[in-house]
């Protein structure tokens, strides 16, 4: 057994031979400025590793899969969760000078990047074709594309049009072991490709991403309005959305970050300001804007607004969102460093969240700026603190820990696009119950089973002991047909019975049921859809006609935007009928082969607090788990699509690699739906 120095010298000749020797770096200087990122957690690696070229990075992953050296990849560094920190020293991959944009098809509406293209530098690139990418990160600046996937992180302009796994078509991925894949949420079968957006290194590398690209909108109107409280502008955020406007942007500002971004400037809002909205709206149609903007000022004004105003040119446009993507270097510049947390809680819970945070703030005597995502429920308190004052420190950390919690108990999570990373990895008992939690660590196994890639991250440690989670095995809202459902699974599997799940028959046929398998019928999961028109989402059990579905959402006003489908909920799911399902898909209520019940994902429109268990199951055609339920999330404005777009091919599936390691994690005795993944490849 080697210790780390040795086990790194031992091995240096070999990479320097794939690297050059100027790159694999031990010196000290080098280890230290790799020991911390953008968050408050530090350690050391044993080497840094520079690439110049994509085709370096697989070798050099299988020397060190070989050696059993922990390994992650690294970027900016601009992560504000302690992702990119090695807890158990080993190597930091350095893919920074990956950054070429290799290719800009404005045909197919896709650009080819490397890693380490940084996210303005891409924007940058596309304005001249008339197309941008849609993921904004405040941190655009110096963020990278391969850490905004890892992170999946969002920005302002995500309420309208997604956070950065909506956003990425395809990815090519350096597994822990060194294999190279090349994986699309178009693939037929499970989402191989979603699950690697937002797992922090700790499933793979990417190390080419193709990404969608949009023609910029030919209208962008913006305006600001002044509020004297918090609450009345929550207020008006609720009211936009629920009118069937989408912004593109809707961001919110309190007066201690105003006061900090405007600090030795002119602050244009009146002087008892207490919180301003930055309202954003783009199209090709000028005079509808027009229209909207003045229906948003209405609905602005019903909410007590002191002072609404539109921008009048560029420069009055580009001041207001210099204030609210520079408020958190202003914090910074009031203290030595900033705690930025990053709850979500659905929308109309904000301003019970705004109440609860102030709260939590006052009695650790801490001083925070408050901005939003205030379209999507993201809160982003920036404390400021000396981190060399412990006793501080410790307030920070409690208040930051209150305030996660208090977005849980509002129905929210823990990360919305920051990341766990480690200093969130507690929280993640609070919000999961054990059974969720073993799901997840199933995923990390079947994809790193020695535990290499970027250890310790996302999920909790025996430190992290567990508080505050009951768990959901026992969830009151489950209907008692679910229930049966799930009893059925736990007799069948203690005495190995196989399990057909079935629904409408829409795609699964009975030819295709393997002798033996017991048909388990999803129909009788049918009961009412719960609709929450104020958030508009809506939970829906797996066994409802989508087509009846869409008949009581369309009674309501409301809509999914999806064209027109066949079959049960569940079944569309299951099967990937239309892979577009995914991005209106928020939550799934699951039933593992033995019959344990999970809850992934929720009322809110971001997440990022675990693997994207969601849609992993989109095409998982119930091999992986029984899907009991599922919530979307629902429009306002009826968006009628003709049938069309549904994905034929579903059945003609042949398994990955990956798909079968999973497969043998979360059903080793092949119980559910056993013709998809035949015994010879399980074993």
């Amino acid at each position: 057994m080697f210790n780390k120095k040795e086990r790194i010298t031992r091995i240096k000749p070999e990479l320097e031979a794939l690297v050059g020797a100027e790159n694999v770096r031990t010196d000290e200087a080098e280890i230290l400025l790799y020991s911390y990122d953008a968050g408050m957690a530090r350690a050391r690696p044993e080497a840094v590793i520079i690439f110049n070229a994509i085709e370096e990075v697989a070798p050099v992953v299988k020397v060190l899969y070989r050696e059993g050296i922990p390994f992650l990849p690294r970027l900016a560094g601009t992560n504000l969760s302690g992702g990119t920190i090695p807890l158990k020293g080993g190597a930091i991959l350095n893919l920074a000078r990956l950054k070429k944009i290799r290719q800009i098809d404005t045909g197919a509406r896709i650009a080819l990047v490397e890693p380490g293209v940084v996210n303005l530098a891409l924007q940058t690139a596309l304005e001249p074709f008339g197309f941008f990418y849609a993921p904004d990160p405040s941190s655009q600046k110096v963020s990278t594309i391969g850490g905004n996937i890892g992170e999946n992180a969002g920005g302002p302009l995500c309420l309208k049009y997604g956070v950065t796994s909506d956003n990425v078509e395809r990815l090519e991925i350096v597994t822990p072991d060194g294999s190279v894949k090349t994986w699309s949420f178009r693939d037929n079968g499970p989402d191989l490709m979603s699950l690697m957006t937002g797992s922090e290194g700790t499933l793979g590398i990417v190390t080419r991403a193709w990404l969608k690209i949009l023609p910029l909108p030919r209208c962008i109107k913006t305006a600001s309005a002044a509020f004297t409280s918090m609450d009345t502008a929550i207020a008006a955020v609720t009211a936009i959305i629920s009118a069937g406007i989408v912004p593109r942007a809707l961001e919110a500002m309190d007066r201690i970050s105003l006061e900090a971004a405007f600090n030795g400037r002119h602050n244009p809002f009146p002087a008892k300001t207490e919180a301003v909205l930055i309202i954003e709206l783009d199209g090709p149609d000028s005079a509808r804007l027009k229209r909207e903007m003045t229906a948003v000022e209405a609905v602005c004004a019903a909410n007590y607004c002191a002072n609404f105003r539109a921008a009048a040119d560029e420069a009055e446009r580009e001041l207001l969102w210099a204030a609210r993507k520079g408020a958190y270097p202003a914090m910074a510049r009031l203290a030595p460093d900033v705690l930025v947390e990053d709850g979500v809680v659905p929308r109309p819970k904000l301003p019970e969240a705004l109440r609860q945070t102030r709260e939590i703030l006052s009695k650790y005597k801490l001083t925070a700026g408050l901005l939003f995502h205030a379209g999507d429920g993201n809160l982003h308190p920036n404390i400021i603190f000396d981190r060399r004052d412990m006793q501080e420190v410790k307030r920070v950390k409690k208040a930051g820990h209150e305030i996660l919690k208090a977005c849980i108990d509002l129905g929210g999570t823990v990360s919305g696009e920051h990341g766990i990373g480690v200093e969130k990895r507690v929280a993640m008992n609070w919000l999961y119950g054990p059974s969720e939690l073993d799901f997840f660590g199933r995923i990390k196994k079947a994809f790193d089973p020695k535990d290499l890639a970027n250890p310790d991250k996302i999920l909790p440690v025996a430190e992290d002991k567990p508080a505050g989670s009951a768990g959901l095995s026992d969830k009151a809202s489950l209907s008692p047909e679910a229930r049966e459902v799930i009893d059925e699974l736990r007799l069948r599997a203690r005495s190995g019975t196989r399990t057909a799940v079935t629904g409408l028959g829409t795609r699964l046929k009975p030819e295709r049921i393997m002798e033996g398998a017991l048909p388990l019928n999803l129909r009788a999961l049918a009961g009412e859809p719960q609709i929450d028109r104020e958030n508009l989402t809506a939970r829906v059990e797996a066994g409802l006609p989508m087509e009846e579905f869409r008949r009581r959402l369309r009674a309501a006003g409301l809509d999914l935007e999806l064209p027109d489908l066949k079959g049960s909920v569940g079944g569309l799911i299951a099967t990937k009928a239309c892979a577009d399902i995914r991005e209106v898909l928020l939550g799934l209520e699951i039933a593992s082969a033995d019959g344990t019940l999970m809850e992934f994902g929720g009322k809110t429109v971001k997440n990022v607090a675990g693997y994207d268990v969601v849609r992993l199951l989109c095409g998982s055609m119930g091999a992986y788990a029984v899907i009991l339920a599922a919530t979307f999330a629902l429009s306002v404005r009826s968006k009628h699509q003709a049938a069309g777009g549904e994905n034929e091919q579903w059945d003609s599936f042949e398994p990955d690699e990956y798909h079968l390691r999973l497969k043998k994690e979360f059903d080793p005795q092949n119980l559910l739906n056993p013709w998809i993944y035949r015994e010879p490849a399980l074993k």
